[in-house]
């Protein structure tokens, strides 16, 4: 089996693990809620570090052919780069919470809104 192959095969592993992992998480039984749609008017996020340090994850795990670059570089990269998607799903996942409670900041109603 040539190297490029040996890469394939790690790199097709590691999704699945991945994948496999994000469904058991989505996937577990929670107690029923009635989910609220987000509040009417502009949701921005906040200012976010997280694409920086997504982009350093993947320019260190990998070359410009689409293969993984030097292992001594390639396994730090790719854990800032799943250290950095999971930061980034947590964050919006609490973005969202504090959306739903209502928390998200003082921002005028649109009765308040003058016309234009």
């Amino acid at each position: 089996m040539t190297d490029t192959a040996i890469g394939f095969l790690i790199v097709g592993t590691g999704m699945l693990v991945v994948l496999g992992v994000v469904f058991a998480v989505s996937s577990r039984p929670r107690p029923a809620r009635s989910r609220s749609a987000p509040p009417q008017g502009v949701n921005l996020p906040p200012p976010s570090f997280l694409p920086v340090v997504l982009s350093i994850g993947a320019g260190l795990a990998f070359r410009g052919e689409d293969q993984l670059a030097n292992p001594f570089l390639a396994i730090p990269g790719l854990v800032i780069f799943v250290l950095g998607i999971v930061w980034w799903v947590r964050a919006a996942n609490r973005e969202w919470r504090e959306v739903e409670a209502g928390d998200h900041g003082s921002h005028p109603s649109a009765d308040d809104q003058p016309a234009h």
